[in-house]
């Protein structure tokens, strides 16, 4: 793209691209980072869009890592991750000392500011090995004098476990996110709500600055999602957990929330046709070899028109499609698509909107792995591929499936 990445012009890109594809009108939403660009130009297409669930979780880190105490006691761990890995003989004695005590031989990770939770990962693991470091550390034979002082204090670990302790559970929520064959639009406001619930809740054992740590990302989870806004039940995220049976009941909502909720899903209902599928098969019922399959298609139909049509069947008569999704039976464990793919001649139109929200990404992570992909494909070494191939090797690569894992 060689213009300006303005929204205008990003904007134009996107509906361009969209059209190429013969896409249009069939968008139901765009995942974005939460850049203003990207905000923009969003706003001036005509589909819905969500902002990335992992750089928005990263946002609300970002001002806990700047509280001043923080700051410097991480700006402490960086330099002395930075001795190490920039000293061979010094990573080579740490190396003994953990076959010594026992440890892991785990590297010291050095922690980059574009990289998602490099910095919990940093601190992580001087908590482990902080042992094997103090001993290199006071070891006059392979640490300079000068060099003594980067060593953390007793009083500095224990901020460090502290510190690590409560990011170590943000480091686990995005990287569940950032799954590409799981469901996850429908997972974030339980995954919120349990953050602010449980892990950020206070305890006892505390100390101040963890205390000042939860009580940041806590506010800035409540600035960035609103999960207490009676809006928010509006969006497509909220709309998909109430698709999502394990979520259905919306237990992390108010009882207002879960009526608006439940509403604003009734009247996308209204606009879904009662049988979305009857029309496109029962077009290719002409060969003799199609015989067989379209008996059993029109038996399985002739079955949906008894369950779900109100005009010849009383007992559904009281009881909508969404008010019978709502008492089903609550399940815990189950992949929600293969739920609805069993569930879905019960619940015909719920299982069309199911198909649509439970679908969205809950991140921009797919897309950002591939352009990772293209730039390990369009090396300088193979420069003379045309973008077609290389377009044709990505596309290879993120969807072939091998015969052996064909259903």
């Amino acid at each position: 793209m060689p213009e300006r990445h303005t929204g205008e012009n990003l904007s134009e890109r996107l509906k361009s691209t969209i059209s190429e594809f013969a896409l249009d009108g069939k968008i139901v939403s765009s995942v974005h980072d939460n850049a203003r660009n990207m905000n923009c130009a969003s706003e001036k297409c005509d589909f819905d869009d969500m902002r990335c669930f992992g750089h928005t979780i990263q946002l609300c880190i970002k001002p806990c890592l700047e509280i001043p105490a923080i700051a410097k006691l991480t700006s402490r761990a960086r330099k002395l991750v930075g001795h190490f890995k920039h000293s061979t003989t010094i990573t080579a004695e740490m190396r003994k000392r953990q076959t010594l005590f026992g440890l892991r031989q785990n590297e010291l990770i050095q922690d980059v500011v574009t990289r998602w939770n490099s910095t919990p990962q940093m601190l992580e693991r001087l908590c482990e090995q902080r042992r094997v470091i103090t001993d290199v550390m006071l070891d006059t034979t392979v640490t300079k004098k000068s060099d003594t002082h980067m060593l953390l204090k007793d009083y500095e670990c224990d901020y460090l476990v502290e510190i690590s302790a409560v990011l170590k559970q943000m480091y686990h929520v995005t990287t569940y996110m950032c799954l590409e064959k799981d469901v996850s639009a429908s997972v974030m406001f339980p995954i919120v709500h349990g953050l602010l619930t449980k892990h950020l809740k206070n305890s006892e054992e505390d100390s101040a600055l963890a205390h000042k740590m939860k009580a940041s990302i806590s506010e800035e989870l409540i600035t960035r999602f609103k999960p207490y806004n009676i809006e928010t039940v509006s969006t497509q995220h909220a709309l998909a957990s109430l698709l999502d049976p394990r979520h259905r009941t919306l237990n992390f909502f108010s009882p207002e929330q879960k009526k608006v909720a439940i509403e604003m899903l009734e009247s996308k209902l209204d606009d879904v046709p009662l049988k979305p599928a009857v029309k496109k098969s029962s077009k290719n019922l002409g060969t003799e070899d199609d015989k067989q399959p379209a008996k059993k298609q029109r038996v399985q139909r002739s079955l949906d028109f008894l369950l779900f049509d109100t005009d010849e069947d009383t007992s559904f008569q009281d009881e909508s499609e969404m008010s019978l999704y709502i008492k089903e039976r609550a399940v815990q464990d189950s992949n929600p698509l293969e739920w609805w793919k069993e569930n879905n001649c019960k619940f015909p139109r719920l299982s069309v909107l199911a198909r649509q929200y439970l679908s969205i990404p809950a991140t921009s992570v797919p897309s950002e792995r591939i352009f990772s992909c293209a730039g390990l494909i369009a090396t300088k070494l193979r420069n003379r591929l045309s973008s077609s191939v290389i377009d044709q090797i990505i596309i290879l690569n993120k969807n072939y499936v091998p015969e052996d894992k064909c259903e």
